[in-house]
């Protein structure tokens, strides 16, 4: 068995010890870890913390040579590299010399659409990319644009069948797959959107919405509240209740900004946990250091103390594939 696959299995092991024997294990190095490349987007999307102006972090986009020192870091211990957190990652300079960086260890991006021309697609065809997420919440531009403000619906759609054409070519292509934002101003475009996946043979998902704020969720979440991450109780809307301790996350992924911050989890937006700086320290240092292992402990006791668990559907279903 490859030694990533043997990382994965020891880092559940640890945490199944911890959560169920309360044996304090320390965890290897994590299997997935997400380096965000870019915290800029071309898009204002109203309940995603970039698109409305409430991100307060540093560097747009993260340098080169940050990005190596993860990548090699890493390397023999990662199944799987997501590379994007905030913001867009195609919009960063170097973005095909940094998913080189990545080759082998199955990266993944997800991207709005909008930089998926002739060139862009042949370069991510012949990349290491395992995977190509693309958003796409609506099939006429009306509904599209709802959510996705500033985007241009028709150069997304030409883009999407462009990077499908492209790949059909490469035999060691990415999969594409289709990622629709579920709400209530696109639920009836929900089975069109699946059948033009389909037609390009990309993959299709549907993700239930977060918002920025509980109260605003009446504006958003569609009619299936099996799929909304909301409910209405006593008149207000409220967040699904989450677990009261655990989290196999914190044995089992990071997140690193583009200012080289490592902080716990992806609901982690404004880097308000963090754990240390790949800058001045090693991965490791930081994963295994003493502000890590506190804040594992605290989860572990009361995740809903932690203002950025309490965001967390964790334990609920979030996507779906029709």
């Amino acid at each position: 068995m490859r030694v990533p696959y043997l990382n994965a299995s020891y880092s559940v092991f640890s945490y199944a010890v911890r959560r169920l024997c309360g044996i304090s294990v320390s965890p290897p190095m994590p299997p997935a870890i997400s380096v965000e490349l870019s915290s800029r987007c071309n898009l204002t999307c109203p309940e995603c913390v970039t698109g409305a102006g409430l991100l307060h972090r540093g560097n747009d986009f993260i340098s080169y040579s940050l990005a190596g020192k993860i990548a090699t870091e890493l390397r023999d211990h990662t199944l799987s590299a997501w590379l994007y957190f905030q913001g867009e990652p195609i919009m960063h300079p170097r973005f095909f010399d940094i998913a080189e960086l990545f080759r082998g260890m199955n990266p993944v991006i997800s991207t709005n659409g909008h930089f998926l021309d002739a060139e862009s697609c042949a370069r991510l065809a012949a990349s290491p990319l395992k995977k190509i997420i693309v958003s796409y919440d609506g099939v006429t531009p009306t509904v599209y644009n709802i959510y996705r403000r500033g985007g241009d619906h028709a150069a997304v759609t030409e883009g999407i069948k462009r990077l499908a054409a492209t790949v059909r070519k490469h035999a060691t292509s990415p999969a594409i797959e289709i990622q629709f934002l579920l709400h209530r101003g696109n639920e009836h475009e929900a089975s069109e959107a699946k059948a033009f996946a389909e037609t390009i043979g990309a993959g299709f998902k549907i993700k239930c919405m977060q918002v920025l704020e509980s109260r605003r969720a009446g504006e958003w979440m569609p009619s299936d509240r099996q799929r909304s991450r909301y409910i209405l109780s006593g008149g207000e809307w409220k967040r699904t209740g989450v677990p009261e301790r655990g989290c196999m996350r914190m044995w089992t992924t990071a997140v690193i900004t583009t200012d080289g911050d490592v902080v716990p989890c992806c609901f982690d937006k404004n880097a308000t946990h963090v754990m240390g700086n790949i800058n001045s320290q090693s991965f490791r240092e930081i994963w295994q250091g003493e502000r890590y292992c506190m804040f594992r402990k605290a989860v572990m006791k009361n995740r809903r103390a932690i203002d950025m668990c309490r965001e967390c559907p964790e334990g609920r279903r979030i996507f779906f594939k029709d």
